[in-house]
């Protein structure tokens, strides 16, 4: 069948077939299957294989598929794993549309084999599962699972999808999304992934109609490729993909040579993935929740977005514009065309600085407050509006009418009613515009906020046998032939020789020396540095460095270095490297001693980029790491240059990269590459 329906059989069979119902036990997982599908309202065929006597009003009961004589859409398989193969292919015989295993004991416990047959008998047939728990679509009244959840009452149907690593876990975020206001239409439980992966699933439903949020729960990245791609059909639809995940790859568990490595870890390049393809990428499962909102909302913001908070108590907005700034939000003062506006329209008692203080005389021009924020909606300089009123008992329609003012504006805006009366909020029912307290807030916004969380380095270890590194002076030339500037350099294999090419290239102190040889990567470690090295000190620090160098290094080609000290004012790190998951990753942040540190800011970005995701990484550097914006982008492209020439390179680490004025000039590099492509002639 086409790609595109193969999954059509699962959503919306026209027959389910359920194998091993139990005449004797009304609590086996097919027995609760076929309850479940009877009271859900599902309007199909029914059919029931079981080996013993069973009565079933609306059932048709049978001893095995093939007295069906037909194949029907879906077939259930609710038996041993050691039987699901033989099933399966009987299944496939028979013509079924697709199939759902609930057994656990494949893969996931390292029965390799086991699941390898059920592939092979499943041959082009999808399969969900195997170690799944089921299948929800209610347009269809198919529920597939044994989950106490849907005996419950529950909302109505509404425009998101749940694609789940975890069963359980996936219906506790429905049940979440449902408290919210917000109803779900399909659930589907992947289980181990043998025959249909997420991102299958994932695309079928984001192809629905009916669906706007598709939300992923992962317990482990196993095809990055796809999740870009779901991604990307997200983007081009119109629609969001939310992720919440605790997934691993091998980079934060591989050895790292180079800082660069030693920090990309699992979360940094999921968090790159994520913010490259529009997927809002969720720690938790409120703030899943959170993202699910803004994602109904259509509200995106750019990084270091700048908000006017509009309050009737300077305190909340002094507790508002601190914890904003540290999420990396700006609050910036207001425009005077802006404050000129707000002016005319009258109301603001105490300041109409940023935060705007409209002071405790509110109520006194309640019918002003719409206008000031019709005002602040105009400002081009705003990239959001937070309101902030407190109780309301005595004009609760005159919140209620403030509460659709700021879901109507241009400017996405939220509104903080603090101690509404009770059940006020609840009868709003704009959980998507309206919260009950500053800390839900700053939560909504957090997921709104690109932010990469830092993730902790991985201890250095010896290289494998298989990687060779290439010092800075064979570094230097590479980066410097693809337009990424180095620091003058003179080297020699003495002390004498570096202080005779330092006098003759005509430079004066203060200098930084450096030991330089292959088989030292971290050369600072072994005291290989030395920096502020002024005129009259050159000889004597050249020569205890030779001393300590050939102390540390067994490398033939080793050198002493020597370099001005540049004057800059801020230190980068940017560096690249290859994850066998997610691929080539460029990683950018803090430079120098803080390039290790993993509470310091650090953005990825995965090749290939667009020239709008390079540009929106160095918008970020510029504001977060003070760094020019034009030069940090030629630099970003000029190493995904280098890694395009030279597909034999593993890491890259540029550290630090100084900036001078409005230039970046490296003043260390280190690449690793493989031992065939790398081995010195």
């Amino acid at each position: 069948m086409p790609e595109v329906m193969r999954c059509e059989p699962l959503f919306r069979p026209k027959s389910i077939a359920v194998v091993g119902v139990s005449a004797s036990q009304e609590l086996s997982w097919g027995r609760i299957t076929v309850q479940r599908l009877l009271s859900g309202g599902y309007e199909g065929d029914v059919y029931a294989v079981t080996r013993g006597e069973l009565t079933l009003p609306g059932v048709r009961t049978v001893g095995s598929l093939a007295e069906l004589g037909h194949g029907p859409d879906l077939v259930v398989l609710a038996t041993p794993a050691a039987t699901v193969p033989g099933l399966l292919r009987e299944a496939r015989q028979a013509g079924a549309g697709a199939a759902i295993v609930y057994a656990s004991g494949f893969a996931e416990e390292g029965d390799d084999r086991l699941q390898d047959e059920l592939r092979a008998a499943a041959g082009d047939m999808p399969v969900l599962g195997p170690n799944c728990l089921g299948l929800v679509s209610r347009p269809a009244g198919v529920q597939v699972s044994t989950t106490v959840f849907l005996d419950r009452e529950r909302g109505d149907p509404g425009p998101v999808a749940i694609v789940t690593q975890s069963g359980a876990v996936g219906f506790v975020l429905a049940d979440l999304l449902e408290r919210a206001g917000l109803g779900y239409s399909y659930y589907a439980s992947v289980g181990n992934e043998a025959c249909l992966s997420v991102g299958e699933l994932g695309g079928h439903l984001l192809a629905q109609p009916d669906v706007e949020v598709l939300v992923l729960y992962l317990e482990g990245v196993r095809d990055a490729e796809g999740l870009r791609e779901l991604g990307r059909q997200a983007r081009q639809s119109g629609k969001t993909v939310v992720a919440l995940t605790v997934g691993r790859s091998a980079a934060g568990r591989r050895a790292a040579l180079s800082h660069t490595a030693a920090v990309a870890g699992d979360h940094l390049l999921l968090a790159s993935l994520c913010r490259q393809e529009g997927i809002r990428l969720v720690t938790d499962d409120d703030q899943l929740v959170d993202a699910v909102l803004c994602a109904r909302r259509g509200i995106r913001l750019p990084p270091a977005p700048r908000l006017a908070v509009l309050t009737m108590s300077g305190g909340a907005g002094g507790v508002l514009a601190d914890n904003l700034t540290a999420m990396g939000v700006r609050v910036p003062p207001l425009s005077a065309e802006t404050r000129s506006r707000l002016a005319a329209i009258g109301g603001v008692e105490a300041t109409d600085a940023n935060p705007v203080d409209l002071g405790g005389n509110l109520f006194r021009w309640m019918d002003r407050v719409e206008n000031l924020l019709g005002a602040l909606d105009e400002d081009p300089e705003l990239d959001g509006v937070v309101l902030y009123l407190t109780f309301g008992d005595l004009f609760p329609e005159a919140y209620h009418r403030l509460a659709r003012a700021a879901k109507a504006m241009r400017t996405p805006a939220w509104f903080v009613w603090a101690c509404a009366p009770s059940g006020e909020l609840e009868r709003l029912g704009m959980p998507e515009t309206v919260v009950g307290s500053i800390g839900a807030f700053l939560r909504r916004l957090r997921v709104l906020v690109p932010d990469a969380a830092p993730v902790g380095a991985v201890p250095h270890e010896r290289p494998a046998a298989t990687r060779w590194a290439w010092s800075e002076l064979r570094s230097a030339p590479l980066i410097e032939s693809v337009g990424i500037a180095h620091v003058p350099t003179v080297s020699a294999e003495s002390a004498d020789g570096l202080v005779a090419e330092v006098r003759s290239a005509g430079r004066r102190g203060p200098y930084v020396l450096k030991g330089d040889a292959a088989d030292v990567p971290h050369r600072a470690r072994h005291g290989l540095v030395r920096i502020g090295v002024e005129e009259g000190q050159l000889a004597e620090h050249a020569a205890e460095l030779a001393l300590r160098l050939a102390s540390a290094s067994t490398d033939q080609d080793r050198r002493l270095v020597a370099q001005p000290l540049l004057e800059h004012t801020a230190e980068l790190a940017l560096g690249a490297t290859h994850d066998p998951v997610y691929g080539t990753a460029l990683l950018l942040g803090a430079g120098g001693d803080r390039a290790e540190d993993p509470t310091a800011p650090r953005r990825g970005l995965l090749l290939p980029a667009t020239d709008e995701q390079i540009r929106e990484l160095a918008d970020w550097a510029a504001f977060v790491l003070d760094a020019p914006a034009e030069a940090t982008a030629q630099a970003v492209t000029s190493l995904a240059r280098l890694l395009d020439e030279h597909p034999g390179i593993e890491e890259v680490d540029i550290n630090p990269l100084c900036v001078v004025g409005d230039r970046l000039i490296a003043v260390d590099a280190l690449i690793t590459h493989h031992e065939e492509e790398g081995a010195r002639t």
